[in-house]
């Protein structure tokens, strides 16, 4: 078996339109409603520091997503997205170009406007994001340039969620994928992380999508030994009352890094 998710394989079960109809309605009771809280919250807490600055910033496994995004697009004017399957790819080209039948981000977009405090409207934040994203790159993580043909200039910032559970099949490849990444990021950049504590499998329909099951200890230690200072980690337990049976997480963490 190879150390990283197959990509025919992971194309076949990842249906993307529905991850995002399954668990990004905000307040639709999914178990990503917590997730979707506590990531956000981390994130703008994070930018709005000011701890974390520059121009450019690269987000690794964007596809199908954004939420991760809306914060950032305050801080950073040149952001990179990516994408690994082409399934991903057409649906947030959907709603790059705000056509008619793309994913409705409002309940999460309204969210992040009142943590944020801010006065805009929910259309004007995403065209903010939209008018930030200058490039759309395909990425592999299994790559020493994870952009590979591309070469992009290095990053003040390198984002990604929800990405490398479901890319590394094994606790090895996860540290080699972490190592790749920081080929991208400029020495002393910031590495931004979320994603889920103890998953297997999350359900997409009928399939369960495979999640490499990580913890606090084995983090603390594969990010320290791939070259980055941790600077925060935050971890939110699974709710005693959560009756969740769409996947077997056990809590989400929060990570900010900075490369050596």
């Amino acid at each position: 078996m190879s150390d990283f998710t197959n990509t025919s394989e992971y194309e076949e079960q990842f249906d993307p339109r529905l991850y995002l109809e399954t668990y990004f309605h905000l307040g639709s009771g999914s178990l990503a409603d917590d997730f979707i809280r506590f990531v956000l919250e981390n994130f703008n807490k994070t930018f709005k520091s000011g701890a974390v600055k520059g121009s450019t910033l690269i987000d690794i496994g964007t596809a199908p997503s954004i939420y991760q995004l809306l914060s950032a697009c305050e801080n950073f004017d040149d952001i990179t997205v990516t994408w690994h399957t082409n399934r991903e790819l057409r649906e947030l080209q959907k709603w790059l170009k705000n056509e008619p039948d793309a994913f409705d981000w409002s309940s999460i977009v309204k969210h992040v406007c009142e943590i944020e405090g801010n006065s805009a409207s929910q259309k004007e934040k995403e065209e903010k994001l939209r008018g930030k994203i200058k490039q759309v790159l395909m990425c592999d993580v299994s790559k020493c340039n994870p952009l590979a043909p591309h070469e992009a200039p290095k990053a003040d910032c390198l984002v990604t969620t929800v990405c490398l559970e479901a890319a590394c099949k094994s606790y090895e490849s996860y540290g080699t994928a972490l190592k790749n990444l920081s080929n991208l990021i400029k020495p002393k950049g910031h590495l931004l992380m979320a994603g889920d504590l103890g998953a297997n499998y999350y359900e997409v329909g009928s399939n369960k999508v495979f999640s490499l099951p990580v913890n606090e200890k084995f983090l603390k230690n594969v990010i320290s030994e791939s070259g980055y200072e941790i600077i925060q980690l935050v971890a939110f337990g699974k709710p005693e009352d959560a009756a969740f049976d769409t996947s077997d997480y056990e809590g989400f963490y929060f990570v900010h890094a900075q490369k050596k």
